[in-house]
């Protein structure tokens, strides 16, 4: 089993993909990233780190909670929570994400249902944050949200054939056959990660592992595509 990472040491910083297009934040709107990537990552954490299926189900069920209830009322002492509480949005959505992870969850090898919830629970978090950013769409990042979060899912699969799984998914919904729509330069840093997960997808190689998948992300950090 995984040994507990504190929250600092499994959110976007420990991540070069996320570091990188994280690079490309406007300073006022970092936060809203910030607490993206720290949810999902801690709803990572929760699936990939627990010893049995319950433990996971349990913490998420935990966060899914929170999601059904009034912001005013979720508990004191979390603090990615009050962070969350702080967005101009209706944060409820967030539950999306929550699902997502969960449908990992079931026995046996990843189906294509469970690949395609995982998507739309970051599709639906990503659209949540560029609403809570002020660019509720469109072009909504759903693009890029599949990209990266599909390329996510494949590198970290306990086997090739699961990993492949999700390379077709992404291949039978034709991510693959052309870059995102440009967004605005306020979500810039989904660019960069919608643009990472092409090439990752496209290659079956992890996420930065070759040169030219920095220097494409960094274009498109810079120029926008």
């Amino acid at each position: 089993m995984a040994s507990a990472r504190t929250e600092e040491e499994s959110g976007p910083a420990a991540d070069p993909s996320l570091a990188l297009a994280l690079a490309y934040a406007r300073r006022d709107l970092r936060p809203v990233f910030d607490d993206l990537f720290a949810l999902d990552r801690r709803l990572a954490d929760a699936v990939r780190q627990a010893s049995e299926p319950i433990i996971a189900q349990l913490k998420l069920a935990w966060w899914r909670d929170r999601f059904a209830q009034d912001r005013m009322d979720w508990p004191k002492g979390e603090p990615l929570l009050a962070r969350l509480a702080g967005w101009d949005a209706d944060v409820s959505q967030l539950a999306s994400l929550v699902d997502g992870w969960e449908a990992l969850l079931a026995e046996g090898p990843l189906t294509e249902e469970a690949i395609a919830a995982f998507g739309e629970g970051h599709a639906d978090a990503w659209a949540l944050a560029a609403a809570a950013l002020g660019h509720p769409g469109p072009p909504p990042p759903d693009h890029a949200a599949l990209l990266w979060s599909y390329a996510d899912l494949a590198q970290h699969c306990s086997t090739p054939e699961d990993a492949e799984r999700v390379r077709a998914v992404a291949r039978g919904q034709t991510l693959l056959d052309q870059r995102p729509p440009r967004l605005p330069r306020a979500l810039r840093p989904f660019a960069v990660l919608g643009t990472q997960g092409l090439r990752s997808l496209r290659s079956g190689r992890p996420m930065m592992s070759a040169g030219g998948d920095f220097l494409s992300a960094v274009r498109v950090g810079m120029l926008g595509r």
